[in-house]
């Protein structure tokens, strides 16, 4: 009678923690649809991402085929969008010293090109990003064409 007893409330337990409980990753995607719900929001995380390292949020606003350019002189380096999350993750969340600025070039209906400087005490970060709408109208970097500057 206690077995019984107990494995019926076990499966009350069980069952009400299975309707009531939501996915640990639907405040995710709440947050996609927030951060990447216009150019400009995407620009902003972006900034954010790239002055504090984080891996999360800059995984959030690229495209999974998203590329990294980066000006090595005479050569170009070039990253991929799980190189550069998993470099990212690998130092952690790290603040940098440096201020950020913005210019919108063009902008479209679906397609956006901005210039985002990271100004550092000896040097300026020059990232040209595109932003293009993709299915359900969420906005995303396609690509990142970086520059270093000496100032």
């Amino acid at each position: 009678m206690k077995k019984n007893l107990f494995a019926c409330l076990l499966m009350v337990f069980i069952s009400g923690t299975l309707c009531y409980s939501r996915p640990l990753n639907n405040d995710d995607r709440l947050l996609r649809k927030t951060v990447n719900s216009k150019p400009l929001t995407v620009v902003n995380a972006f900034i954010e991402a790239s002055k504090h390292m984080d891996a999360k949020l800059l995984s959030m606003v690229l495209n999974d085929n998203a590329n990294l350019c980066v000006c090595l002189g005479s050569k170009m380096g070039k990253h991929s969008k799980d190189q550069i999350v998993s470099f990212y993750k690998k130092l952690g969340k790290t603040d940098l010293n440096c201020e950020a600025d913005y210019e919108i070039i063009s902008s479209s209906n679906t397609l956006a090109v901005v210039r985002v400087d990271l100004k550092f005490p000896l040097f300026v970060q020059r990232n040209f990003i595109t932003i293009e709408q993709g299915e359900g109208g969420l906005w995303e970097i396609t690509q990142v064409n970086r520059f270093n500057e000496n100032i």
